[in-house]
């Protein structure tokens, strides 16, 4: 355990479960936007980062919104569902979503754009022990990042869809929600407050909304694998592109090791220069003080001493340390 480190399980239910069994949460607020129509593809086809080709019945599609400049504004996960795509989006995000498709379509589109996220309840489960869990909830072998498996509880169906890591994503209608959760409490899963799990994004060094401040893009965000090297002409994909044929990728994700906690948005400064910000932080109860930053290269690589300089004036002194293996 990291000298700097503090017992904290009093404030973060679950978080110990979630790093040695397995811990679940309601993604409460989390967004699912229904988009149908004739020319669906071809519509989200060029305004998105993935290849739509990719998207199968047993197959879900992380995907990105960009903007003209290349930089990551939205993540969505898609799914089919019969003749539509189902989006899912992380917490308060799915009108926002929904609105931005529905002002993008044209006289020409065949589209229907509809915010389903009240009918619908999503959960994540995560542990290296989660494969009792799932169990209960008729699902025999956790689905690999991105499968898509089918389960039931009670006269409920719903979804489970591989992701990073030890971690799956439940969706279901809204009226199951009860049936669900008592069904993992049964299967000895402990229930994870949201900032148990703000925590394990941190450390994991995974990016999420903090990030997601369009100015990055998804390269520097660590994204690269759901942008689409051979898919048409989208939003952002010459920058995109250029970033890759021209080795332009200047800035990438870190993860800080501190003394003390410092403020989001906090300058990081190497050979008395800035290199990039701070976008997150936590204590974490096994790592000590974290920061999650984008810096510029090669400062972002592990083993490179920073300096964090607060709003206030004061620096303290920093290590970049490596991801762990998700």
């Amino acid at each position: 355990m990291d000298a700097n480190a503090i017992d904290r399980t009093d404030v973060l239910p679950g978080y110990a479960a979630a790093r040695e069994a397995v811990a679940y949460r309601v993604l409460a607020g989390a967004g699912c936007v229904r988009l149908g129509g004739a020319t669906r593809f071809d519509y989200l086809q060029r305004q998105t980062t993935n290849d739509l080709g990719l998207l199968s019945a047993a197959r879900a599609l992380p995907n990105i919104l960009t903007s003209a400049t290349g930089r990551a504004v939205e993540l969505f996960t898609m799914l089919e569902d019969g003749e539509d795509y189902l989006l899912l989006t992380p917490p308060e995000r799915g009108a926002a979503l929904a609105d931005f498709f529905q002002k993008r379509i044209f006289f020409n589109d065949q589209v229907s754009v509809e915010d389903e996220s009240a009918a619908w309840v999503q959960f994540e489960i995560c542990g290296p022990k989660a494969a009792q869990a799932l169990q209960s909830l008729g699902i025999q072998a956790p689905p690999k990042p991105d499968a898509v498996a089918q389960g039931r509880v009670d006269d409920w169906k719903l979804r489970a869809i591989g992701q990073l890591g030890t971690s799956w994503r439940l969706l279901a209608e809204a009226g199951a929600t009860a049936a669900i959760e008592a069904a993992l409490a049964g299967a000895g899963a402990a229930a994870l407050n949201d900032e148990a799990a703000e925590l394990l994004r941190i450390e994991a060094g995974l990016p999420g909304a903090p990030e997601l401040n369009g100015d990055y893009t998804p390269f520097e965000l660590g994204l690269g694998d759901w942008v689409s090297a051979t898919k048409g002409c989208y939003t952002g994909q010459e920058v995109l592109a250029r970033q890759v044929t021209y080795d332009k990728v200047t800035r990438g994700l870190a993860r800080l090791a501190l003394d003390q906690a410092a403020e989001q948005g906090a300058e990081v400064v190497a050979e008395g220069k800035v290199v990039g910000k701070v976008t997150a932080v936590a204590m974490s109860p096994t790592l000590g003080m974290l920061a999650l930053a984008v810096l510029r290269k090669p400062h972002n690589e592990a083993g490179s001493q920073v300096m964090v300089k607060s709003k206030g004036g004061s620096s303290q002194s920093a290590v970049v340390i490596p991801f762990p293996n998700v």
